[in-house]
């Protein structure tokens, strides 16, 4: 075992060969000499244990959530900024003193009864899916012999509430000033909260009825075509050549929370959320007739499956089908359904 610095780099390096004679090369990431000898003999102990007794080293869950969390941030920055990091940490309180091997259904159990507690189905739901996504890839890497089993979730309704127009003008009554261009805006363009509220003069085009929602929850920007009720929003405005489009008091809004809450309360729709004027402007093109896959492109959904369950409120939802059985019926003749088994069928 040799402990060493390489050229451009303050940590020392370790360099061992294990049993059968293969190298290893590791940084221990630590300029301290000495703590970096007790891990190179750490590292060499665990190669023995492994090699002769087929047991892997021990690993903390807290390694495997950092190992997640730098991955998760480098390839989802925001969405990792606005939600990720929030429930990584209450991961980390939970089971960070957890070695990976200790966490098993049971464990997995208990935490979703704590939760449940105090928080939705649902939010737990997202917890344990990003507890088994760092399990997994601890799994893929080799720090666990088996990923550990999950309980089974009953698959919950997706939501689909949205306004009818006496809704929304209701709302738009009772909204303070600075929210009703954003609402007017949410229900005509699609947009998220957080692409609205990141939305920058720089990328609307308000000539060609156009804006560029930068940075999605995709990742990948969208263009979108702009109805003449948005650009009035737009145009209601004064243009700018760059800074945010949705402003209070001069400043970019942040958060809508508090003041959506209190308009939804004054118009008495309580079960209303600020996600539902997405769902709005989807209803909305369905009932025109516009085509799923049209509408998936249009939201920026990367399949169908998160629209399909608008399917119901086409205008022709289901007409073709029955239009196949009704001409089926038709060209066999005339059947006499009138008895069955020879008895007289009643009225």
């Amino acid at each position: 075992m040799r402990i060493y610095k390489r050229k451009g780099s303050p940590n020392w390096w370790v360099n061992w060969n294990d049993q059968s004679g293969k190298r290893h090369r590791r940084s221990s990431g630590t300029i301290d000499r000495k703590l970096a000898e007790v891990l190179a003999a750490q590292w060499v102990k665990e190669d023995f244990m492994e090699e002769h007794f087929g047991k892997k080293p021990e690993v903390l869950f807290s390694e495997a959530l950092l190992k997640y969390a730098k991955v998760h941030k480098r390839d989802h920055s925001k969405h990792f900024m606005e939600k990720t990091r929030y429930r990584l940490k209450m991961l980390s309180e939970w089971f960070g003193e957890f070695n990976l091997s200790e966490i098993t259904l049971a464990v997995v159990q208990e935490y979703m009864d704590e939760r449940l507690a105090n928080v939705s189905l649902a939010t737990v739901q997202k917890d344990v899916s990003t507890l088994r996504a760092i399990l997994n890839k601890a799994y893929r890497e080799d720090f666990l012999d088996k990923a550990p089993k999950f309980p089974k979730f009953k698959t919950l309704k997706p939501r689909d509430r949205w306004l009818t127009s006496e809704e929304e003008e209701r709302l738009v009554r009772s909204a303070s000033s600075h929210l009703v261009p954003l609402i007017i805006f949410a229900v005509e363009t699609g947009g998220r909260l957080s692409e609205l509220l990141g939305l920058d003069w720089h990328n609307v085009d308000l000539p060609n009825k156009r804006v560029i929602f930068r940075k999605t929850k995709n990742d990948e920007d969208r263009t979108v075509r702009l109805s003449d009720r948005a650009c009035a929003v737009l145009a209601g405005f004064v243009s700018m050549e760059d800074g945010p489009v949705f402003t209070y008091k001069g400043r970019a809004i942040k958060r809508v929370k508090t003041s959506f809450d209190n308009a939804r309360k004054k118009a008495g729709l309580d079960d209303v959320r600020f996600h539902d004027l997405r769902h709005t402007f989807v209803s909305r093109l369905v009932q025109g007739g516009v085509q799923l896959y049209d509408v998936m492109h249009l939201t920026g959904h990367k399949s169908l499956d998160m629209v399909q369950r608008y399917a119901h409120l086409a205008p022709n939802y289901q007409d073709g089908a029955i239009r196949v059985l009704n001409d089926r019926w038709h060209n066999l003749g005339t059947v006499d359904l009138s008895c069955v088994d020879g008895e007289r069928l009643s009225a």
